[in-house]
């Protein structure tokens, strides 16, 4: 298919991005039955198993770490030994779905639609995937925000912030965006933006989770769009 490639590398992994789906982060279903495993190293994997396949089957909130530890056949020690509160496990679950998703998801750009076009297109699919996973939302982030470490969040580069990067870099080299700052330092002013459109739609009910992502979009496209001073020159 055709339009325009562009890839950056995250750790030692290129990554190519496209537009083309709908963006969404599927959990996968998990089978109704776990034995625990006899290598200790595998508790923490066999642990996460249990507690997703009950985080879908019962919601978040109706989940307690004593039914995910005798689900799991593990004592709440050991339990509590691998995850010492139940937003850890929601973290792992959700960054680890996350993960896979964007690792297979093929994305393609239409080169007529350029990226404010492309852009929305991911918002409204990551909206609609939001809209299916309220319960796990509002905890999560809450979690992140409690227990945010400056000094090991600098070396990480999960979740849509390096897409956001690679979109904005391809879009820089294209002429769309300003070229006079640097793409790590817009895409975390666009990241900030989402993040801060998805509480809102979190705590305020009533709100459309896909305009409230329309005015992030607008918002940083006034910001980041090339001015007619830089476009003349």
């Amino acid at each position: 298919m055709s339009g325009r490639r562009f890839s950056w590398v995250s750790e030692t992994k290129v990554n190519v991005v496209y537009f083309s789906t709908p963006f969404a982060i599927p959990i996968p279903s998990m089978p109704r039955q776990f034995s625990r495993p006899d290598r200790r190293a595998d508790l923490p994997a066999h642990i996460l198993r249990v507690a997703q396949r009950l985080f879908q089957s019962q919601g978040y909130a109706a989940v307690t770490m004593e039914e995910i530890a005798g689900q799991a056949a593990v004592s709440k020690r050991t339990l509590y030994k691998y995850f010492p509160a139940k937003e850890a496990l929601l973290e792992r679950v959700l960054e680890e779905a996350l993960a896979s998703d964007l690792a297979q998801q093929d994305f393609r750009l239409d080169g007529q639609a350029g990226f404010q076009e492309g852009v929305r297109h991911l918002l409204h699919g990551s909206a609609q995937w939001c809209e299916q996973h309220s319960d796990y939302l509002l905890p999560y982030i809450r979690h992140k925000f409690a227990t945010f470490d400056p000094g090991a969040a600098a070396g990480q580069d999960q979740g849509l912030l390096p897409v956001w990067r690679g979109l904005i870099a391809a879009a820089q080299q294209g002429g769309e965006l300003r070229p006079d700052r640097p793409a790590e330092q817009l895409a975390s002013y666009l990241h900030y933006l989402y993040l801060g459109a998805l509480m809102r739609w979190l705590t305020e009910p009533g709100l459309d989770l896909r305009q409230e992502f329309d005015m992030v979009l607008a918002l940083f496209i006034d910001g980041a769009g090339r001015s007619p001073l830089l476009r003349a020159g």
